[in-house]
């Protein structure tokens, strides 16, 4: 029998902090090619703007394959719906049967990213990280740097977004996670950190 979890369920067992870990594995076993990764599919649209994604893979010789879909509708903004939503479907693979149903409005495709850029950090950045530059003010930057959090020392940012007023909502509400952020004028400005 097919299972179906909600955001709230996911969200209950998944620990971002675990996910990087996880994410580091999946790298290490895409790049020895023990990974299934077929092209990603794409729905455009014109009016309203938006696109879906469609992705799907397995580690090979695994228990389950995924197939997920990811939609961005940004003019969603101005209906005060969020901008992405999506979900993924889980299958047994010896069998093809679905599994389970994870309508996870995206969040799991939102801690995943940020969980690759903590790997990125992890092993790219230089040991005396002493500030972080955030080109952005939305879902992701703030993904980012809780991603981080376990990663570096420093809670110190610099934020540009082309909403000042965004940027300072993302500052206000990292600085609620211990963070401190600037925001300043000028994409430049975060490329000087």
């Amino acid at each position: 029998m097919t299972q179906i979890f909600q955001e709230d369920a996911i969200r209950s067992v998944v620990e971002p902090d675990e996910v990087v870990d996880a994410m580091e594995q999946g790298f290490v076993d895409y790049s020895r090619g023990l990974v299934d990764v077929p092209p990603v599919g794409l729905l455009h649209f014109e009016d309203p703007p938006g696109d879906v994604h469609i992705k799907y893979g397995r580690v090979v010789g695994g228990s389950t394959y995924v197939v997920k879909i990811a939609s961005g509708f940004y003019r969603n903004v101005d209906l005060g719906l969020p901008v992405s939503d999506g979900s993924m479907l889980l299958y047994d693979s010896e069998t093809g049967q679905l599994l389970a149903i994870l309508l996870d409005k995206g969040w799991l495709t939102e801690v995943r990213t940020g969980a690759a850029g903590a790997v990125a950090a992890r092993h790219l950045a230089p040991p005396d990280v002493a500030r972080v530059g955030v080109l952005g003010s939305g879902v992701q930057a703030r993904f980012q740097l809780r991603a981080l959090e376990p990663i570096l020392e420093s809670r110190s940012a610099v934020a540009w977004s082309r909403a000042r007023s965004r940027a300072g909502a993302f500052a206000a509400e990292m600085s609620g996670d211990g963070w401190d952020v600037a925001v300043v004028d000028a994409p430049a400005d975060v490329a000087a950190v």
